[in-house]
């Protein structure tokens, strides 16, 4: 009897070489004491022959002879395209970096308004700044009348 060839489902998670996709398969199982269902990935190299299999695409691989030292399945067919993971990320960062540039814009207006209010709070002592010999004379002659 001929024995049947492995057939799995898994997602593109690279596809940088040329004729060869890494596919990450997902096998979930419960665990035999305590029955937490347990999740394990296990990377396949796969090859590709026609280019047509990206990053994200679910697909399709069957075990076939061994093509190199570490591949040892095949593209069979592509199942769904997908969004390509690094898309994803670049949008997220995109959007915390307009969230941060959108916060510090608040924050700097923030510290531009009470910078603004101390300039008013501080309006009537700008004219004892400008005579900057009477204001120690007034805290020494304040420090003895405190200490009595």
């Amino acid at each position: 009897m001929r024995e049947r060839r492995k057939v799995m489902t898994g997602r593109v998670v690279s596809d940088k070489m040329s004729k060869t996709v890494i596919v990450a398969v997902e096998e979930r199982s419960s665990h035999p004491l305590y029955g937490k269902v347990i999740t394990k990935v296990h990377r396949f190299k796969a090859h590709n022959e026609d280019p047509l299999a990206k990053a994200g695409d679910l697909v399709k691989i069957i075990e076939s002879r061994p093509i190199s030292r570490e591949k040892r399945f095949r593209v069979a067919e592509i199942i769904q395209r997908g969004e390509v993971v690094e898309q994803i990320v670049e949008k997220e960062l995109d959007s915390l970096r307009a969230k941060e540039a959108g916060e510090r814009a608040t924050r700097q207006a923030d510290q531009e308004r009470r910078a603004a209010a101390r300039l008013r709070e501080l309006g009537g002592l700008e004219a004892e700044e400008e005579t900057p010999a009477e204001t120690p004379a007034e805290t020494e002659d304040e420090t003895p009348k405190e200490a009595e």
